[in-house]
């Protein structure tokens, strides 16, 4: 049967300039609303911004897949 969760994530972007690596992304996440934020994370890089968004959704639909 389907799994009927909603999950949810944000991610909230900025630059701090004068820094090395100005951009931020702090990401918070869950996996099923229900719960609440499950997870929390801030990066500076694009890759592993994009990364944390990617296994989100993996987890995701992984999910969905369990009996």
């Amino acid at each position: 049967m389907p799994n009927n969760r909603t999950g949810l994530l944000i991610v909230r972007a900025w630059l701090e300039h004068g820094s090395s690596k100005p951009l931020r992304g702090h990401i918070r996440l869950t996996g099923d609303i229900v719960t609440g934020f499950e997870r929390e994370v801030t990066l500076v890089e694009v890759a592993g911004i994009c990364a944390e968004v990617e296994i989100w959704l993996l987890e995701m639909l992984a999910s969905d897949q369990e009996p």
